[in-house]
């Protein structure tokens, strides 16, 4: 009876021991080149179906704003484009946050829209209808991507990234393009009038079915503050990025993860 439970009791030793041995196994187990190649083909082919929902929600929102340069002007611009451009962003940093604490959501979508708007704009616009890339060039927000991605990482917080890098974005996004939108908002004498070189490129290349009526709306009370819009906009920018940032969260925690998990539970 006494060699019987001694022979239980070093079965089952022996069984641990192989259990922490193909646990240290495990944990020691280098990083297989199958493995890195899986991410390669991942995160390459999500290229294009974060680039298309980012770029649709852009065009949905700003449209004409963003698309010709005579409509980047100081006024509404910096406010439709924050709020279309972070939405999908928000989406993106919620996923790779909660699913791995990469701090590169919306870094990785601002890269992928960056480049999916260029192709678009080059072969499409520039290509296919001879538009100048000077008079439909997108609007770039990889710079301000970082900074939420760095607000997230500093804070740890989606709340305080809403409140914090919500603005930051809305200021960064009109800063960084503001560099090569500075130089077509400079005066010009055409057709004895002073417009700026934006305007020129608007007379001289025609576009079919513009809604010229929605420019009226940059002549309203914005005006009426000392005559500064510009900081005006950036500041209701903010908010609509806000705004924007949660309209993203949600997407991302309950359209696109939440029915994950729920396939998940009943496996």
């Amino acid at each position: 009876m006494a060699t019987e439970t001694t022979t239980v009791t070093d079965l089952a030793e022996a069984a641990e021991r192989q259990r922490r041995l193909e646990l240290k196994e495990l944990l020691n187990k280098k990083y297989k080149w199958i493995d890195w190649k899986w991410d390669l083909v991942f995160w390459t082919t999500a290229v294009f179906v974060v680039a298309g929902a980012a770029d649709i929600t852009k065009q949905l929102f700003a449209g004409d704003w963003d698309f010709w340069t005579d409509w980047k002007d100081p006024q509404w611009w910096p406010v439709v484009t924050a709020f279309a451009t972070i939405i999908i962003p928000s989406t993106l940093q919620y996923i790779q946050w909660t699913a791995w604490r990469f701090p590169t959501g919306a870094t990785y979508t601002a890269c992928c829209l960056f480049f999916a708007a260029w192709v678009g704009r080059y072969f499409q616009w520039d290509l296919a209808a001879t538009y100048p890339m000077n008079f439909v060039w997108p609007a770039s927000v990889v710079c301000a991507g970082i900074l939420m991605d760095w607000t997230l990482m500093k804070t740890k917080s989606f709340i305080l990234t809403s409140l914090i890098g919500a603005h930051v974005w809305a200021i960064a996004v009109w800063a960084y393009n503001y560099v090569p939108l500075a130089a077509f908002l400079q005066p010009a004498h055409f057709m004895d009038h002073v417009v700026t070189v934006a305007d020129v490129q608007g007379i001289a290349y025609i576009r079919s079915q513009t809604p010229e009526y929605l420019r009226l709306i940059e002549r309203g009370a914005l005006r009426s503050f000392l005559g500064e819009t510009q900081y005006v906009s950036l500041a209701f920018a903010g908010t609509a990025a806000f705004v924007g940032y949660w309209i993203g969260q949600f997407i991302g925690r309950y359209l696109a993860v939440w029915p994950i998990r729920r396939y998940l539970k009943t496996m």
